[in-house]
Formats: C-alpha cells, sequence, structure tokens
C-alpha cells in the first residue's frame, strides 16, 4: 500500500517549490519508466521510488532485478489517488533531478534553442522531445519559463527529459559571454527572413519568443538575422502564426537538412 507519508510526497511534488526543496519529480508511464530504469544512475535522472501494482513488477520483475530501487506495492485505487493523469498508470516512479549541470561553457561549440517565458507545459514538453530527435542537447529558458520537473512537461517529453540539458538563465547574460559573442544568432519573427531562402550557420543559437508576444525587442541587438517559417496558406491570410513547438520543429529540421536555400518557392 502507498502510506500516508508517501501519498503526501507524491502530492507535494505538483508543486516547485516541494521539486526544489526534495529534489525530486514525478514520472508516469510504462515505457518513461522502464527508459529510466534502465538508465540508471547514467543520466542523473535516478529512479529512487518506485509505486506500482502487483502485477506490474510480476511483468516487469526482470527489469527491476538488482536495480536498487525501493518498491511499493499499491492498488489501482491508490495509484488514481495519487496520479496526476486523466487515465491513471499502474507505476509512478520517484526521481532524482541531477546534481550538477554543465556551465555556459558547454553551450559555446553545439547548437543551442533558446525560449524567452515559454510557459506552457505541454508546449516544452514537446519542444524537449523534438530537441532529442534533431539531436540537440542544450535548452536554454528565461527564468520566467515553465519549471522542466512539472508533471506535465514531463509526459510531454516522453522520456527525452533524461537525455536533454535544459537551462534557466536570463538571456542576456548568456549572449554577452566572450565565446557566444562568436556564434550566430538567429531570432524567429513573423517577418523575418524566409527560413527557407538563407543557409543556416553551423551551430547557432536560435531564440523563440513568448507563445503570445514573441520575442522582446530587448534581443534586437544580439540578433544576427530575423528569420521566419513562411505560411503557404492558400486560403486567405490563413493562420496567424504556428504553436511555438511545431516551430521549433520546422526549423531544427531545416537546421538539420544543412539550410541550403533550395528546393523551396513561395
Amino acid at each position: 500500500m502507498i502510506s500516508t507519508s508517501n501519498s503526501k510526497l507524491i502530492r507535494s511534488l505538483r508543486q516547485k517549490k516541494f521539486r526544489d526543496q526534495h529534489r525530486l519529480y514525478i514520472v508516469e508511464g510504462e515505457k518513461m519508466i522502464r527508459e529510466l530504469i534502465r538508465g540508471h544512475s547514467e543520466s542523473g535522472h535516478t529512479v529512487q521510488q518506485l509505486f506500482a501494482t502487483g502485477e506490474w513488477f510480476e511483468q516487469n520483475d526482470k527489469v527491476l532485478h538488482q536495480s536498487g530501487i525501493t518498491l511499493n506495492n499499491a492498488t489501482t485505487a491508490e495509484m488514481k489517488k495519487v496520479s496526476n493523469l486523466v487515465t491513471p498508470q499502474p507505476v509512478l516512479a520517484l526521481v532524482t533531478m541531477p546534481d550538477r549541470k554543465p556551465g555556459i561553457e558547454a553551450l559555446i561549440k553545439t547548437t543551442v534553442l533558446g525560449f524567452e517565458a515559454i510557459r506552457d507545459p505541454g508546449n516544452l514538453g514537446t519542444i524537449i522531445r523534438t530537441a532529442d530527435w534533431f539531436g540537440i542537447n542544450h535548452i536554454v529558458c528565461t527564468p520566467d519559463s515553465t519549471d522542466v520537473f512539472n508533471p506535465k512537461v514531463v509526459q510531454a517529453t516522453m522520456g527525452a527529459i533524461a537525455r536533454i540539458t535544459v537551462h534557466y538563465m536570463e538571456m542576456d547574460r548568456l549572449l554577452e559571454k566572450p565565446g557566444m559573442k562568436e556564434k550566430s544568432v538567429y531570432g524567429t519573427f513573423l517577418d523575418g527572413t524566409s527560413l527557407y531562402g538563407i543557409s543556416l550557420d553551423k551551430d547557432p543559437l536560435i531564440l523563440f519568443g513568448n507563445e503570445s508576444h514573441g520575442l522582446s525587442s530587448r534581443f534586437d541587438h544580439y540578433i544576427n538575422q530575423r528569420i521566419s517559417i513562411p505560411s503557404f496558406s492558400q486560403s486567405g491570410p490563413g493562420s496567424e502564426s504556428l504553436n511555438v513547438a511545431s516551430s521549433v520543429a520546422v526549423v531544427c529540421s531545416e537546421l538539420r537538412r544543412g539550410g541550403s536555400p533550395q528546393g523551396y518557392s513561395k
């Protein structure tokens, strides 16, 4: 059974202040948890405790063998009470946050995605999953962005949270670093140069704005080029803009394709 103290702990981890206090976050879902167990201790995202039905433990005995994880049997009703999901899963994990994150030096010679005040947990989770797909290991968010360990963010990453490092810092601080000043900085705007008409430089910093307001003008003097994803809608003006997570996928795809300005027309 899930003890009263554990139930209280799990519920408290829905709030950032308690996640930070305990250095723990919640993961739900069989696929994600199996993946974390297999990479136990390698990524720094270490499964500390598992809460699951007896049937789940029986089915996953080989995965759990000699894992050193604290196992807690629970009923389906108990899992439902502590779950954050509409459809509760048969297993829930408490996972430790990584103790250390690479410093700014790690961002200098690699592609970096930067976000200003990204507020929607689903968007951030999808962005992390997208970055993982395209082999981009570092994301920078301004401090007023949603927390990467928010249960909704974690769920949307589909396990990518253990492979991608999300840094929280003022973008100005990052952009002022000597090494970063040599980096190409692209800003995404509705009125920028078409992404399909330029060649993107290697290992840039690509900035994306808030879901509602876009990028602040305070970043203008850091940006080498304003870029946009053109609309190909055939019915009038079409949609006003793309969702930020969708925009990230398009830009990352073009970056990995090589950014050669050919084969596209509007």
